[in-house]
């Protein structure tokens, strides 16, 4: 099985657009026709963000932001829209250029991209604004809890942010096939062969996180109040959290 930082660069490679959005859509062989609903998704996404996060914590400084896990730059350039600079992070060389080809194509010149690891080292100083969408979930929860503590150092005092999690609600057979197919040879291949993809395109890892472990993380970092939102990818619960650092 590919870790999961080998599998997203081999995404990045082959099909970029869909390893950000898993929508036959956005497939590499369809991404021509569907590109500009792929990026206005971002925009819209965005708006209803900062909208949401504003209603519940008021005026957000609209100077840095941070996107976690940029992928394409689906989220990066509308709030490049929104910020005076942002910064975009992705563990794969290969959606970085993606991103970059992106930004070229809209004129966005106001953000700036470089490769993440786990201590977020590449991003310097502290964010108004720090987001990470639909990235944790495809990290193990052992080496994610330690990037959540990251993130929201990453966070200037009265600034805000947005942390998407993964949570466990699937039943054990739909357990049980996960399990085979990250660790019994050819099961993987067969799901591929089943869905239509190429035979050897990576596993998506979906690794799901302990609300309880991050709460406690919130509040050592000076975070006490934060808004809770529940939403499903597919058969996936998954979670955002919306805070200000106080």
């Amino acid at each position: 099985m590919l870790s999961t930082d080998k599998a997203w660069e081999k995404f990045g490679r082959e099909d970029p657009y869909y390893g950000v959005l898993a929508d036959e859509r956005f497939t590499t062989r369809n991404i021509e026709k569907n590109r500009e609903h792929f990026l206005e998704s971002g925009r819209v996404f965005v708006a209803d963000l900062l909208s949401r996060y504003e209603k519940h914590f008021g005026t957000l400084r609209r100077d840095r932001a941070l996107d976690h896990g940029c992928g394409v730059g689906r989220l990066t350039l509308p709030l490049a829209k929104e910020f005076s600079t942002v910064a975009g992070l992705d563990i794969s060389p290969s959606m970085i250029a993606e991103a970059e080809a992106n930004s070229g194509r809209l004129g966005v010149a106001n953000v700036e991209f470089a490769l993440a690891d786990d201590k977020l080292s590449t991003a310097l100083g502290e964010f108004d604004f720090v987001n990470s969408f639909i990235t944790l979930q495809h990290i193990p929860v052992r080496r994610g809890l330690p990037i959540i503590d990251e993130l929201i150092a990453k966070v200037r005092r009265d600034g805000g942010f947005h942390i998407h999690l993964s949570v466990r609600t699937d039943g054990l057979p739909s357990r049980a096939l996960w399990w085979a197919s990250h660790h019994i040879p050819g099961v993987k291949i067969w799901q591929n062969v089943f869905a239509g993809r190429q035979w050897n395109a990576p596993a998506m890892q979906m690794n799901n996180y302990p609300l309880n472990k991050v709460a406690v993380q919130l509040a050592a970092s000076g975070v006490a109040e934060f808004l809770v939102l529940t939403d499903h990818h597919a058969k996936f619960l998954t979670c955002s959290i919306i805070g200000r650092k106080t």
